[in-house]
């Protein structure tokens, strides 16, 4: 039976008992990717986790993955919304149901590795004063293959509780420390907070955690521990590439910063962050259209100058934006915004460099199970097959190498 979204909220409110974590899932129209995600919870290292999957009204064939991971484990609830709303109203109702003490935030087309969620609930308990708990992501682009680890300039090389004057020092040389696919939040805090801002578009997410991270600082986690999916059709994608709604979004997010917490303590810091975020999404106008990016574009999206127009345009005339166009040019844009310490950027990217090598084998295994395991539910889901017993991905799952 279609449950609405007050009716779910208040089920989950009454019969659900309380848990240690909440991961919850916006779903839009990703029946594809959806089983995935969930099956990748399942198979962590605790029972100690619900999943409550917030359908955001997707007008695909959801509601058949829907009903059999309702049936696949007693810790998977879902609501289900009539209308789409967004992902941060999602996001929202999921909170609102949320049973525990700790909760984290999964895109229904990412996933996670075994051991995301314990370290991060360990160093939570560990240091009460922090607001969340975070680690690193693996990149994969559409086709699968992996793009890099996330973030580019980590603000540790180990585990470390960095409270809101450390923050304050370090933030002026590196930034996008807080990977939201690994972002565990104490509940309490985060609806204290207010939740994900709905007018925030697609820096629901960021502001909320930068707000949090200023007032009561986080713990940051080293580790692979989820994987991100980029593609120019996600929200984010879609938003960073579109000049015009990814100029407006940003400057409502960087007022928020400015009236916020961060603004009182890091002044400064607001203008950093746009600017950081527009060459951000620059990069992404040449990284996603390639030999087609139009300078013109990639300059207004970076808030940049006639001159800057020259100068890609000069590089685009002569060698085109193949790979070594592409270089150049955001080594111009490098040079022009200046994001982060260059000293900073050039050791982060070794070390990430060096950690992608080193964990390549054991993160494209994870990849491969995880798409057998999607690819068996959506079998099953659609020949009416009986789900796997609640519970038997939990006692089979083989966590070795993580």
């Amino acid at each position: 039976m279609m449950m609405s979204d007050s009716a779910a909220a208040n089920r989950n409110q009454s019969s659900r008992p309380e848990t240690l974590l909440t991961v919850v899932i916006p779903n839009f129209n990703q029946m594809d990717f959806l089983p995935r995600a969930v099956a990748s919870i399942l198979e962590g290292e605790t029972r100690e986790i619900e999943i409550i999957i917030v359908d955001d009204g997707s007008t695909d064939d959801s509601e058949a993955m829907l009903a059999f991971l309702e049936a696949l484990n007693p810790r998977i609830t879902v609501i289900r919304c009539k209308t789409n709303q967004g992902a941060p109203a999602a996001l929202n109702r999921g909170l609102a149901a949320a049973r525990s003490r700790y909760v984290s935030f999964l895109g229904a087309d990412d996933f996670v590795t075994p051991n995301l969620y314990m370290p991060l609930v360990r160093a939570l308990d560990n240091k009460p004063a922090a607001a969340l708990a975070c680690s690193q992501i693996a990149i994969v682009g559409s086709d699968g293959s992996l793009r890099g680890i996330r973030p580019i300039t980590p603000p540790s090389f180990r585990t470390e509780y960095l409270d809101p004057q450390t923050i304050c020092r370090r933030i002026e040389s590196t930034d996008h420390w807080i990977c939201s696919t690994t972002a565990v939040y104490r509940t309490d805090l985060l609806r204290v907070a207010g939740g994900f801002d709905v007018t925030l578009g697609v820096f629901h997410d960021i502001i909320v955690e930068r707000i949090l991270a200023f007032q009561h600082g986080f713990v940051y986690v080293p580790g692979v521990r989820a994987v991100f999916r980029v593609a120019a059709s996600t929200l984010s994608g879609s938003t960073l590439l579109d000049q015009n709604e990814n100029t407006r979004q940003l400057e409502i997010a960087r007022e928020r910063l400015s009236t916020s917490i961060v603004g009182q303590l890091a002044p400064d810091y607001p203008d950093l962050f746009a600017r950081r975020l527009r060459f951000s999404a620059a990069r992404l106008q040449l990284v996603w259209n390639g030999r087609n990016a139009d300078p013109n574009v990639i300059v207004k999206v970076a808030g940049g100058t006639d001159t800057d127009i020259k100068a890609l345009a000069a590089i685009h005339q002569t060698i085109g934006f193949g790979t070594m166009g592409r270089i150049l040019a955001l080594g111009w844009l490098t040079f022009r915004l200046r994001p982060f310490s260059p000293f900073y950027l050039m050791v982060h990217s070794l070390r990430n460099r060096f950690t992608l090598i080193l964990n390549r084998r054991r993160i494209t295994d994870w990849i491969r199970r995880m798409d057998d395991a999607r690819r068996e539910m959506i079998t099953a889901a659609g020949t009416g097959a009986s789900p796997v017993p609640a519970g038997a991905r939990d006692e089979h799952a083989d966590l070795r190498g993580f």
